[in-house]
């Protein structure tokens, strides 16, 4: 009781940022969030190319009651992919490999339908038209558990049918980033994870840094953990033979911070490759080669420009952000799930810039709390008068549809569909809670509600492709 209390009296003040030093307003921001039940993990905040705070909380395994540092080991999901990125440049930069050759010139068995259309560029770039592994029905419970061979998995994907002509637009896709991943295995005749080693953590120290297959053993690796209904579970299982080149990475704060001066400093890359690299991309993502490159909003009037990418990865979650005006880097690297990526960034961010930061209490993780023992109707009644007050509670829509798939994995489905509807009514300009809604109907086995829903949200994104294979796959039932 006495920890609730705590919080709350932290969580409803604006924090005093011109009474102290940053590095001690960076640690009850990140001491506030770990209280939240919202970070277990390590962080790291630079300025100026020097580190003014790093910190860590939690358990890196809760079995042994193990504490995470700063030195701790996470995986670090799709934050691989600026790495990935920033390895096939390095092959660029060596003559190997061109940005404007397709993935048939590298790889002869792909598919030529889409492999004869597809440039490294348009990979790197995620506007290769390649879907993502969500159109596959059932991907995380059976394909992502199986172990494939570097042939296997392309064959999964590569006839797919293209989300659009290649260059034309934007879909993220971590099957292209897995094809980046084999072009370099081809044409250097080294494994993903050696040339890894030799073209990026070995030059810069990353010690602590590489490619992770569930047989190894990793000294200070943590354990990934999910946080559902006011209980830590452990995460599941996948494979990471697919997920190479994508998200099969493993790093810390502290070798992520080497990689980002690495960068600043132009040890790895040219400047022509490192300028085209964070030059922004197709709106509205302005994704360049692995990074989102555009104006980062970290409060209601601020923003600035930025380098930036997340990560999840099963019981993991991982955010870099670099600020290259002021040569700052921001990171934090969890072994809970799920977490507010863009609140705890912006939080941090704020401190930088010497803006006040209000931490409030999150809504999801009180009503996480009633709904371990009350239903969804009878929470919701709560969630209302916690919305009312804002000054000491806010709502973030993600996170409260990330609370739905709680609900929804426990199989509490009709409990699921009133957090997801009451998500839409609030959130009516997101497809995603939109979708949502169409998942709960469908696995309470009403097949037209579904499909309704389903349309909705591929009405109000029409590149939505989950929806469309939904709407699909429901309609040939």
């Amino acid at each position: 009781m006495k920890k609730l209390i705590v919080v709350t009296v932290i969580s409803c003040c604006t924090l005093k940022i011109h009474a102290q030093d940053k590095q001690k307003q960076l640690e009850q921001i990140m001491k506030t969030y770990h209280d939240f039940n919202m970070f277990d993990g390590s962080v790291l905040v630079s300025q100026n190319g020097k580190v003014i705070y790093k910190g860590a909380f939690g358990m890196a395994n809760r079995e042994w009651n193990i504490s995470n540092t700063t030195d701790t080991k996470f995986m670090i999901g799709s934050v691989s992919k600026p790495i990935t990125a920033i390895l096939m440049l390095i092959q660029v930069q060596k003559g190997l490999i061109s940005l404007d050759k397709t993935i048939s010139d590298y790889i002869p068995s792909f598919s030529k339908k889409n492999g004869s259309r597809i440039t490294i560029r348009q990979l790197l770039s995620h506007s290769s038209g390649l879907p993502n592994y969500d159109i596959i029905k059932d991907f995380f419970p059976i394909i992502s558990r199986q172990n494939f061979s570097r042939e296997d998995y392309i064959k999964l994907y590569m006839d797919s049918a293209l989300v659009f002509e290649p260059g034309s637009s934007y879909y993220y896709s971590s099957w292209g980033y897995f094809t980046l991943g084999y072009i370099m295995e081809k044409v250097t005749g080294k494994t993903y994870s050696q040339l890894m080693k030799e073209d990026i953590f070995d030059k810069t120290g990353m010690n602590s840094s590489g490619s992770y297959f569930h047989t190894q053993i990793v000294p200070k690796r943590a354990t990934g953990y999910d946080y559902s209904l006011g209980n830590f579970t452990s995460s599941d299982f996948r494979d990471q033979s697919n997920t190479m080149g994508t998200g099969d990475l493993y790093s810390t704060v502290e070798d992520l911070f080497k990689l980002h001066t690495a960068i600043s400093h132009g040890t790895l890359l040219n400047k022509k490759l490192t300028d085209e690299m964070f030059t922004p991309g197709i709106r509205p993502w302005r994704y360049g080669f692995g990074w989102f490159n555009q104006n980062f909003k970290y409060s209601s009037g601020d923003s600035v420009f930025a380098n930036y990418h997340l990560g999840m990865t099963e019981g993991f979650l991982s955010f870099m952000i670099r600020i290259p005006s002021s040569n700052s880097l921001v990171v934090f690297l969890c072994n809970s799930s799920p977490t507010h990526f863009f609140g705890i960034a912006g939080n941090l961010i704020k401190v930088l810039y010497d803006k006040p930061v209000s931490l409030k209490q999150p809504v999801h993780k009180a009503m996480a709390t009633l709904l371990t023992k009350d239903n969804a109707t009878k929470a919701l009644i709560a969630h209302n008068k916690m919305k009312a007050d804002t000054a000491r509670y806010y709502i973030d829509w993600l996170a409260m549809n990330q609370l739905g798939d709680e609900l929804y994995n426990l199989k509490r489905y009709d409990d699921a569909r009133i957090i997801y509807e009451n998500n839409s009514a609030a959130f009516p300009t997101r497809e995603l809670p939109l979708y949502s809604v169409g998942k709960a109907y469908e696995a309470l086995g009403k097949k037209k509600a579904a499909l309704d829903w389903y349309r909705k949200a591929l009405k109000l994104n029409p590149a939505y492709e989950e929806a469309r294979s939904k709407i699909k796959d429901l309609e040939h039932q």
